[in-house]
């Protein structure tokens, strides 16, 4: 089937891009601090399984326990997750 590009399915086009690729921004771990955006390093003590992965030396923020990965508006205009 050929995509058809004008008009409303263009837009839906648009829309299923966006999704796709908010889908793979979520999925994603963070690579700096929300806080001060210095880039997050490896935990040393994370291969004896405490749980954190990633850090920021400065501020101390943790990954995972103090992410809060972004929410998507649905077309309603209310917050969802994905």
């Amino acid at each position: 089937m050929t995509e058809q590009t004008g008009g409303w399915y263009g837009l839906h086009s648009v829309f299923e891009q966006q999704r796709s690729e908010f889908e793979a921004y979520v999925s994603a771990p963070p690579v700096a601090c929300p806080n001060d955006g210095e880039p997050l390093v490896n935990a040393p003590s994370a291969k004896s399984g405490s749980g954190i992965e990633l850090f920021c030396k400065y501020c101390f923020w943790q990954y995972p326990r103090d992410w809060h990965p972004p929410i998507r508006m649905d077309s309603g205009g209310l917050e969802s997750p994905l």
